[in-house]
């Protein structure tokens, strides 16, 4: 037994903490109560790479999908209505969003707007008919009221924060992953994984930590939400009837398609 943690049996919480100040390089998984690890590592903690590791090779099967996209975002410290969008995505990256409801009801947005021109093409409805405005897509006009550019919309963009959050929590410090087990969400069977840092270690996401659902039989996450180091919700995402590869092309994305809406 090591000498520090021999020393402090006597208190367990100071012998832990021994413990672990002994020993800073190393991956150690401490069981905290069910369902719950503490990981302090250099590296990724092994569990939850299995699990990054198995939606990142059923993601590469999947070429285009539609859901029903909800989101949800603080803005100025307010937090907006949710919203729900009919999405379209194909790889490698094309996005076509119709709005079913909230403030921005009957709107659409397509990205790209087309073959070699990344502007943003927003539909807006108005008393009679609608207008259609070109956008850089992260310019000012684009991004009012939106945490986030359209360019960070998707499953892979899902995935790729997950992955960076994961590598990065252990580099910097402490990182907590809590399995929480099986859980229902949109209808789905679901497994819960909860991400926590110390402030400032997810930098960049505006959370300090984060909820994930992974769709059982998907293998794919469909829910997604954001906190500060208060416990106040950020943001919130998730993807409802989501259909894989159910016969998209490139004609869904062309905004000369007279059923684009555009």
């Amino acid at each position: 037994m090591h000498a520090g943690f021999a020393r402090h049996r006597a208190d367990p919480d100071r012998a832990r903490s021994v413990f672990l100040d002994r020993l800073p390089g190393y991956a150690l998984a401490l069981a905290l109560g069910p369902g719950i690890l503490f990981f302090v590592s250099d590296g990724m903690p092994a569990d939850f790479s299995q699990v990054l590791d198995d939606m990142q090779r059923v993601y590469a099967q999947v070429d285009h999908y539609t859901a029903t996209f909800l989101l949800q975002e603080r803005i100025r410290g307010d937090l907006g209505e949710t919203q729900l969008a009919a999405l379209k995505f194909k790889k490698p990256f094309k996005v076509s969003m119709r709005w079913l409801d909230g403030p921005n009801k009957g709107r659409q947005a397509l990205y790209p707007a087309g073959p070699g021109d990344n502007r943003l093409l927003v539909r807006i409805p108005i008393l009679v008919g609608a207008i259609t405005l070109r956008l850089d897509p992260q310019g000012g006009v684009a991004m009012k009221g939106r945490r986030h550019p359209i360019t960070d919309i998707g499953i892979g963009r899902l995935l790729e924060f997950l992955r960076e959050s994961a590598h990065r929590g252990p580099g910097e410090g402490e990182f907590f992953v809590e399995d929480r087990g099986a859980h229902t969400t949109f209808d789905r069977p679901t497994h819960r994984y909860s991400l926590h840092s110390r402030a400032d270690r997810l930098r960049g996401y505006d959370g300090m930590s984060a909820v994930i659902d992974v769709d059982r039989e998907r293998h794919l996450p469909i829910y997604m939400e954001l906190s500060d180091g208060n416990g106040q919700l950020v943001e919130r995402y998730g993807y409802l009837d989501l259909h894989l590869n159910p016969g998209l092309t490139d004609a869904d994305f062309d905004p000369k398609n007279p059923h684009s809406g555009f």
